[in-house]
């Protein structure tokens, strides 16, 4: 048992360095962003009909690092109210989902179930009914609205206009009320404009005097853009290397630094040496080396007799280096064993009572146990009974002074839980916090100050070497000469409870030792197989039944359910003429903004 630390904890350091190779691998962490844009648009602009405009929108959309469900349009509908809608896309969902809003109808692309990341392509079409073409006049807001302007900067755009002859053609970019800023010229049967880059808030209006129609031409689509290389698997993979470095090199440090004192010498020196008696003269040195935990084991033996001096709730301290409820259990069996108190299994439960020597206990003790019976001769445990309580925690709070006054531990003496209290629970709460959050949008948002490569593998190494040095801050607790002493001796007396058999049984038994021995067996996590040995003893069962202390770990959901209290529960035109005059931007019809949802 010594040196011994639990699974859990190098489970733990283990997950931080998994969590955060999962978090690479997904691109919470490492992923460069560069922010949510538009790559590229372009718009095709053709004539149905008599006053009509079938608008298609090719859409190159950079959602970054951020978790979107798709493309979004809003198209003012003073030019009517978009029919015929379609939209495609060669690598995300498009499903097409519209809705009125106070700016227009809402044009929606993506799976409101699901969200995507990174470079994707929307091919969205839709015909604006009364684009008043008939007037002879054009008047188009490509993108832009006063009342909700572009978010993001589009990187290129382009317009294309298809199928009408025009005189003096117009192109408006930049803010409201804008003029020029962008050419339509002539190309061939077509009419192009290219604003590069069109940033966050500028708009869009085309314009001129339709003078005829044009054969329609087809436009073809760009080529997609380059996608960025995905890293994330190599990232999350030199994670993990980083990870265990910086956790090692914490658990290294640990270790080393909570090497215990022990006596200079052999196994025999290192339990049963001393400090020199002071003579006034010059003190003498004394002799010592440091032992890492794991090797005290080596120098532990087998004893047949408990620690002299040792109550068993400080052997339990001693090996195990904590306080907490299980050592307030192997203070009560220590009081059985001395027949201070006795417990009884009765019909209706356990039953606590005085013993016949409580009178030999100090005033504190007796006081505590006092209370423990609620001030009465005896007390049936299962349920919760308030002084019983407080009496418990006391016990634990006087342990822990008297732990702290030993001088049994050079540094971080045992002064609260260690692996089931409230370090751990935080600790806990913490790694669920971190799993159940994982992938969502908060730990994204979190720790989007990690998008580059170099911080992530910044974040690999600081999180992993955080975690383990609060789960490995237990290695750094070192005992005195005096405490690996008494600690040898302790682990030698469990050694050989734990190897007992039947005849070590009877000869406690006959030594008047036995309710001793269950005590200890009690405390030092031997009494399985102390109670294994009991039974195949010859100690008769009436005698055999008086060791019980054995009861306080049998019986222990009695106890914690005593000492612990139970929970608790766009307005339209009314003119035959068109009212726009396409002379600056915003001084068209339709437009609208676009983003992502």
């Amino acid at each position: 048992m010594l040196g011994k630390i639990g699974v859990w904890r190098h489970a733990v350091a283990a997950g931080a360095i998994g969590g955060t190779a999962l978090l690479a691998a997904i691109g919470v962490i490492g992923r460069e962003d560069n922010g949510e844009r538009f790559e590229s648009k372009v718009v095709t602009v053709q004539p149905t009909g008599d006053d009509g405009v079938r608008i298609r929108e090719v859409v190159d959309q950079d959602f970054g690092n951020k978790q979107r469900h798709g493309y979004e349009r809003i198209v003012r509908t003073d030019f009517g109210k978009p029919i015929d809608i379609e939209a495609s896309s060669p690598d995300a969902n498009a499903e097409i989902d519209v809705e009125s809003v106070a700016t227009g109808d809402r044009i929606r692309l993506g799976d409101p179930d699901s969200t995507i990341s990174g470079q994707h392509r929307y091919v969205l079409s839709y015909t604006l009914p009364d684009a008043r073409l008939s007037t002879g006049e054009l008047a188009l807001n490509i993108i832009g609205d006063a009342r909700k302007p572009e978010e993001f900067q589009t990187d290129r755009f382009e317009i294309v206009v298809v199928g009408l002859d025009l005189d003096n053609p117009l192109c408006n970019a930049g803010e409201d009320d804008a003029s020029g800023g962008c050419t339509l010229a002539r190309d061939g049967d077509v009419y192009r404009a290219v604003i590069a880059p069109l940033k966050p808030g500028e708009g869009i209006t085309i314009g001129g005097t339709i003078t005829g129609r044009l054969p329609i031409t087809e436009v073809a689509d760009p080529p997609i853009p380059k996608r960025r290389p995905d890293n994330r698997l190599a990232l999350a993979l030199a994670t993990i290397p980083i990870g265990l470095a910086g956790a090692g090199a914490v658990y290294a440090a640990a270790r080393r630094s909570g090497r215990n004192e022990v006596f200079a010498g052999g196994a025999a020196d290192a339990a049963y040496g001393s400090l020199p008696v002071p003579t006034g003269d010059a003190p003498t040195p004394i002799a010592v080396q440091l032992v890492a935990d794991d090797k005290m084991d080596e120098l532990a033996t087998i004893a047949f007799v408990p620690p002299k001096g040792l109550e068993p709730w400080q052997g339990a301290v001693l090996l195990n280096e904590r306080i907490d409820r299980t050592t307030v259990a192997a203070w009560m069996s220590g009081l059985v064993a001395k027949d201070a108190i006795t417990l009884t299994e009765e019909d209706d439960g356990l039953v606590i009572r005085k013993g016949s020597r409580i009178d030999r206990l100090d005033e504190g003790t007796r006081k505590l146990v006092d209370q423990m019976l609620d001030y009465k001769d005896e007390l049936e445990l299962g349920t919760y009974n308030e002084n019983f309580g407080k009496a418990w925690a006391e016990v634990s709070t006087l342990e822990r002074d008297l732990i702290a006054r030993s001088g049994w531990w050079k540094r971080l003496p045992p002064g609260g839980v260690r692996g089931g209290g409230t370090a751990s629970v935080r600790l806990i709460a913490v790694v669920l916090v971190f799993v159940v959050f994982s992938g969502g949008s908060l730990l994204t948002a979190l720790l989007g100050g990690y998008g580059g490569t170099l911080l992530a593998l910044g974040f690999a190494l600081l999180v992993p070497a955080i975690t383990a040095h609060f789960v490995y801050r237990a290695l750094r607790m070192a005992r005195s000469a005096t405490g690996s002493a008494l600690v040898l001796r302790t682990e030698s007396f469990r050694r050989f409870l734990a190897a007992s058999e039947g005849k070590h049984v009877d000869w406690a038994w006959k030594q008047g030792l036995l309710r001793e021995y269950s005590a200890w067996a009690v405390a030092l996590g031997a009494a399985d197989a102390w109670g294994r040995a009991l039974a195949n003893s010859n100690v008769p069962p009436p005698e055999m039944y008086m060791s019980s202390p054995m009861l306080v770990y049998s019986m222990g959901s009695s106890f914690a359910s005593t000492h612990s209290p139970p929970s608790t529960s766009g307005s339209s035109g009314g003119s035959s003429s068109s009212g726009f005059s396409g002379g600056s931007v915003g001084g068209g019809g339709g437009g609208g903004s676009s983003g992502s949802w």
